[in-house]
């Protein structure tokens, strides 16, 4: 990552980064599911789709975030340990 590309992420206002990081995810997911298909393993991954301008907390926003990094690390568990 390009220092102006961190740059240009701290501009951004704290909804369009909670956005920037949920779309992170999303594509993440996206990119775990074409695995498991060619894997052709069923895929059980969710990833929420952030809202933007939502009410929520700072604290609410961390647990969002959390439960997405949690289910996408025990996807990749899955995968690696069925590639072996």
């Amino acid at each position: 990552m390009t220092d102006k590309f961190k740059k240009a992420f701290s501009n951004l206002s704290v909804d369009e980064k909670r956005n920037q990081i949920s779309n992170e995810l999303i594509i993440i997911a996206e990119l775990i599911k074409l695995k498991e298909q060619d894997l052709r393993l069923p895929s059980v991954l969710s990833v929420k789709d952030y809202v933007s301008n939502s009410n929520i907390s700072e604290s609410e926003m961390l647990d969002f975030l959390y439960e997405d990094i949690y289910n996408i690390q025990k996807e990749l568990i899955t995968i690696f340990s069925i590639e072996k």
